[in-house]
């Protein structure tokens, strides 16, 4: 059993072509979260997957658990709450690459609470993106990440920087460094890697990482 913990949202992306006379363009509704996409992946490729995290009742979190029941995820460690399902208004670039404005204050992804275990028979966990930022539940997911470590459980994490959801962002670097002696698998784009180098030049910080506990980077 693989189980993915991390939020789930939805995603307002433009639809159809851009509008005339200066009108707001359309946006339509998909289901989204790095951690929610990984497990959808996960479970439709034939892999035993769960899904861990904190979903709305209202009827973007109904249809968000729908999808993950389809592609097959286990949906019993998905806790549940009447606050509002994160929003993530996309804007997309000349060069095809998308920009994020959050919508989190008072969401049910971010006030997750930390499970007392995990499925029967879990030997990977992965984590990442926002869910590692939002307080309290950044804190809750971290104590998972460390808990499943000491257990043997194999951990990937995936950070899918969103820097305008970092308040603080020496204070993020230092705390992603001390998650490295937890993980197992760390996962990053050039643009993550750039971010949390902070000018230090990539292979240093690279290797300076996988010293601190991963066995790979990818």
């Amino acid at each position: 059993m693989i189980v993915v913990a991390g939020e789930a949202l939805i995603d307002l992306v433009p639809g159809g072509s851009a509008p005339a006379n200066g009108a707001l363009p359309a946006l339509l509704p998909q289901r989204g979260g790095g951690p929610y996409n990984t497990a959808v992946a996960l479970g439709r490729l034939g892999s035993p997957t769960a899904f861990c995290s904190r979903v709305s009742t209202d009827a973007f979190g109904e249809a968000l658990l729908t999808e993950l029941r389809a592609a097959g995820v286990d949906v019993a460690p998905v806790q549940r709450g009447p606050e509002p399902t994160t929003l993530a208004v996309a804007s997309i670039g000349a060069d095809g690459s998308a920009g994020y404005g959050f919508y989190v204050e008072g969401t049910a992804d971010r006030l997750f609470e930390l499970p007392a275990a995990l499925p029967e028979g879990t030997r990977a966990l992965s984590l990442g993106t926002c869910s590692l930022v939002l307080e309290p539940g950044a804190s809750a997911y971290e104590a998972l990440l460390r808990r499943e470590a000491a257990r043997g459980v194999c951990t990937a994490l995936d950070p899918n920087i969103r820097a305008g959801l970092i308040p603080d962002a020496a204070a993020y670097r230092a705390r992603f460094r001390s998650w490295l002696p937890h993980v197992t698998l760390l996962k990053l784009s050039v643009e993550d890697a750039e971010w949390l180098a902070d000018g230090t030049d990539l292979d240093a910080a690279l290797a300076d990482w996988l010293a601190a506990g991963p066995a790979a980077a990818v």
